[in-house]
């Protein structure tokens, strides 16, 4: 078959696959929820990012592209989504035009239906999340250095740098295969000029709006730090350093499916210990997992996440069809109906555990899942005040440790204004100047330990904080809805 109608199949099945995530989908990992507020707030008042007091740990780039976006199109809920399903589709076609410069038409197909079917790259593609503009600008970048197009290369790695910056370890690593390119040292300068050339101005933001250079990364450190720091002490020193150790591997084999990840791996490692054709770019899917797994396994101050691990997957997908070429016969034709059935039942069956579902094996597939999902109660609850709440009814929120209230809210459909959320810093502001009358609490939520509160756990019929009394409307699972039930003045004698 031509190479453009293996590219069309493979981009037509892509597509395919991610239309039930689009429509069934509810915005939660990936941070999406709030990038879109951040993003919507921006969008109001357009002007150049003030660093960490305004972006947080989000990239300004991903942040703006969402504004751009809500600015053609102003609809939180679906605006963001097809800016990323538009980008998860150009890095379907991206790694294949990649793969078919190295490794030929056979091996491009090959890789880009890994992408196509890859679960967690579906929910990339299908949430306000940035992995999918990220991964786009990165497979750009690898594209142009393939065709000598140096100066836009570095350009599309600078941007990918500003939408995560985890982008930013890519610059030395994409310059280092320049050189063993045999690129002339000063193309290779200009090439590392122009990929940071957003990096010190975004440096010396954050170090005048919050007096830290690199507030952003700061805080990532921290919160991976407070998360390995909570996992040690589950699983004890040992298990979680051969966690750690293990992770990035086995992760392939969940994120672009078992037999196809396995295949990858198989072909990456071969390819990086025979320096084969096209091993730098398996050095380039593995430099920063190493780094990362060092963090892991011997600092202990990383926690992994499957996000990360996506880039690494992707760039293993091209090696996938050499190990499988060099099965005899009658076993390259098994391997290959197994792989084929395990790209289309491991998405299908990550959905299906977690769709719709409560428990351990769906709260295990949720962050995996090809459809983003929350808890079905936190769903309902959403679909509750959409439907139920009055215009002039404002809700005052808990938390909690699971950050369940943050997606409750966003697809609540109440404007910021009419939300008294207990993790925002201004809660006693909001809740002195628009006075709640319904209340959503949360399995383990915060709210109960605040002061003036009484019997505030989301088991309760009814709870009172400060002069504010509530009676259950609606429970569900994780979430109980109250309205506000004060009583009434005693009468005048």
């Amino acid at each position: 078959m031509p190479p453009r109608r293996l590219l069309l199949a493979a981009l037509l099945l892509a597509a395919a696959a991610r239309l039930p995530a689009l429509f069934l989908g509810m915005e939660h990992y990936g941070d999406g929820p709030v990038r879109v507020e951040i993003a919507e707030r921006w969008a109001r008042t357009p002007h150049l990012w003030r660093g960490f007091s305004e972006t947080f740990q989000f990239g300004p780039l991903h942040l703006t592209l969402l504004g751009g976006t809500l600015e053609l199109w102003p609809d939180r809920l679906w605006a963001p989504r097809i800016l990323s399903l538009f980008c998860g589709l150009a890095a379907v076609w991206l790694l294949f035009r990649i793969s078919a410069r190295l490794f030929g038409p056979a091996a491009a197909f090959v890789a880009a239906l890994g992408l196509a079917l890859s679960p967690l790259h579906i929910q990339a593609s299908t949430t306000s999340a940035s992995e999918a503009p990220f991964l786009a600008l990165l497979l750009g970048a690898i594209d142009l250095i393939l065709t000598d197009r140096l100066a836009l290369s570095a350009l599309l790695l600078g941007a990918a740098g500003m939408v995560r910056y985890d982008g930013w370890f890519y610059v030395p690593v994409l310059a280092g295969w320049l050189l063993l390119r045999r690129v002339e040292l000063p193309r290779v300068a200009l090439f590392c000029a122009l990929a940071a050339l957003p990096v010190p101005f975004w440096l010396w933001q954050n170090a005048r709006t919050s007096g830290d250079w690199l507030a952003p990364i700061h805080y990532i450190d921290r919160d991976h730090e407070a998360l390995a720091t909570m996992a040690l002490s589950w699983f004890g020193q040992l298990r979680w350093r051969a966690y750690c150790l293990f992770y990035w591997p086995l992760a392939v084999l969940v994120l672009v499916t078992p037999l196809v990840g396995l295949l990858s791996l198989a072909g990456a490692a071969r390819a990086l210990w025979r320096r084969t054709a096209g091993w730098e770019l398996a050095a380039i899917a593995w430099i920063p997992a190493v780094y990362f797994t060092f963090r892991g396994a011997v600092l202990a101050d990383f926690r992994p996440l499957s996000r990360f691990a996506l880039v690494a997957a992707t760039l293993s997908l091209p090696f996938a069809w050499s190990m499988l070429a060099d099965l005899p016969s009658r076993l390259r034709t098994a391997t290959a109906a197994l792989a084929a059935a395990l790209l289309v039942a491991t998405p299908a069956g990550l959905a299906l555990s977690s769709y719709g579902r409560n428990g351990g094996l769906a709260e295990w597939a949720r962050p995996l899942s090809p459809v983003s999902t929350v808890p079905p109660g936190i769903a309902q609850a959403s679909r509750w005040l959409r439907t139920d709440a009055r215009p002039d009814d404002v809700l005052l929120l808990d938390s909690a440790w699971h950050y369940l209230d943050i997606p409750l809210a966003f697809s609540s459909g109440l404007p910021d204004e009419r939300i008294a959320r207990l993790r925002w810093p201004d809660f006693d502001e909001h809740l002195a100047r628009t006075p709640p009358t319904l209340a959503v609490l949360l399995y383990q939520g915060k709210l109960r330990w605040e002061k003036g509160a009484e019997n505030a756990s989301e088991d309760a019929d009814a709870f009172a904080f400060r002069h504010f009394r509530f009676c259950l409307a609606r429970r569900f699972v994780y979430a109980s809805i109250y309205r506000r039930c004060d009583p009434p003045p005693a009468a005048s004698r």
